[in-house]
């Protein structure tokens, strides 16, 4: 686990600390759901959404910038090298859609609790 939070970059890391605060807001949800939570909750999603789309577009531009740099014309790329490098890049998107989805399954849990709550 160290060596992938490393690979991906220090958006796996930004990933991980908005991920708490979209985590500590999903439970908050689950404990006492309001619209205001939920819109908030919405919101944040979209922003990590295209945060985690970011820092992928980042990481595959270094990679493959990396990879050309110091090439001489004529040679043939390395293509292990870049192998490995476009697999490190996409590191945040495993992060970031993981946390993504187990926050929404709290929110999906808070629903339905409030719902529950409702008709009772």
């Amino acid at each position: 686990m160290p060596y992938y939070l490393i690979a991906g970059g220090y958006t796996t890391w930004l990933l991980l600390l908005l991920g708490v605060v979209l985590l500590v807001s999903a439970v908050r949800f689950l404990r006492g759901a309001t619209p205001r939570r939920l819109a908030f909750l919405r919101a944040l999603s979209v922003a990590y959404v295209l945060f985690t789309l970011g820092g992928v577009a980042t990481n595959v531009t270094v990679v493959l910038w990396a990879v050309t740099r110091n090439r001489e014309p004529g040679t043939t790329l390395d293509v292990d090298v870049m192998i490995q490098g476009l697999g490190e890049a996409i590191t945040p998107i495993g992060v970031g859609f993981t946390i993504l989805a187990s926050v929404w399954v709290l929110i999906a849990l808070g629903v339905r609790k409030t719902h529950d709550d409702g008709e009772g």
